[in-house]
């Protein structure tokens, strides 16, 4: 007699790792820490989306121009503090900051500035504290940021995540700082073009250094980071040539944690070191900026005891 084929057949392996990965997906993306679905498809509006509404904002104040004291000035710059349960780092960054009397009058902050969902309100508390002692902190998002679909939430705060400003020195020099969107890993088709057009037009200007800073890495040279909001090579090269074409000197990055150095077409891309809570290696950054430009990076935290600073000549 024939045995008729009808019962329990066993799931293709290829099947039950599927099922199991999306079982875990769905399980750690409850986690208040993690937004897994965010590393794949951002829940926030797009890149195309951030950015128009950033540049409406822009159209309601005008370009800013800061003054420093000096033709050479000191500029702090920290990125991917990661606040969550403790702030140890971010309040030595401020209090050393607010202390430094020849500091260039603003910092840049260069993305993941919290680490999940609710800790704005604690990030913003030093943010108020520079500003209140007449520092401004000009920023740019990470993905951590508008993880949890929370750019609504950053635009509530920064206002604008695209735009530039011009700090003018006592003898009339012009720096050109552009500020980019890069959180989920594209700079877009509009914003894109509107850095062409502003490079463009600034192209022919006397500017002494042209500064881009934004959060993720162009260069990715390691697995780090893994999948998470990392620029397509198509879109690097693109990129990279159309700051090559501009005289681009100098872009600042974060995202993976750990400082590099690339150099090409005559651009240095300057990767920083995070400046998260609990780790041996987070350092913040100060950068001296005049006809040329150097850093160095400060070390912070307890484990630093006796460590001593490093310092790299630049550009």
């Amino acid at each position: 007699m024939r045995q008729n084929n009808i019962g329990f057949r066993p799931l293709p392996f290829c099947s039950v790792l599927i099922t199991l990965c999306l079982y875990v997906l769905g399980f750690v993306s409850c986690s208040g820490n993690l937004d897994l679905l965010g590393m794949f498809y951002t829940m926030s509006d797009g890149a195309d989306t951030r950015f128009e509404q950033s540049q409406a904002y822009n159209a309601t104040k005008t370009i800013d121009t800061l003054k420093v004291a000096s033709e050479q000035y000191p500029l702090y710059v920290f990125t991917d503090v990661h606040v969550d349960k403790t702030v140890f780092n971010l309040d030595t960054f401020t209090t050393t900051y607010l202390a430094d009397t020849t500091a260039a009058p603003f910092c840049l902050c260069i993305g993941d500035m919290i680490n999940a969902q609710g800790n704005y309100p604690k990030f913003m508390t030093f943010i108020d504290k520079m500003r209140a002692a007449g520092r401004e902190v000009y920023a740019t998002p990470g993905n951590h940021d508008i993880y949890f679909g929370q750019w609504s939430i950053y635009r509530d705060y920064w206002k604008t995540s695209s735009y530039y400003f011009i700090v003018q020195t006592p003898s009339g020099k012009h720096d050109l700082y552009i500020c980019l969107d890069s959180s989920d890993g594209t700079l877009g088709n509009k914003q894109t073009r509107w850095l062409d057009s502003l490079l463009e037009a600034k192209k022919t200007e006397d500017l002494r250094q042209r500064i881009v800073f934004t959060h993720t890495h162009f260069w990715k040279i390691d697995q780090s980071q893994g999948h998470t909001s990392n620029f397509a090579i198509e879109e690097t090269l693109e990129i990279a040539d159309l700051f090559a074409r501009n005289n681009v000197d100098i872009v600042l990055q974060g995202h993976s944690h750990h400082r590099n150095i690339t150099n090409f077409k005559n651009v240095t891309y300057l990767r920083l070191d995070k400046m998260e809570d609990h780790y041996y290696n987070s350092f913040y950054t100060i950068l001296n900026v005049g006809e040329q430009v150097t850093w160095r990076y400060v070390p912070v935290g307890p484990y630093h005891e006796g460590y001593n600073e490093v310092r790299i000549e630049g550009r």
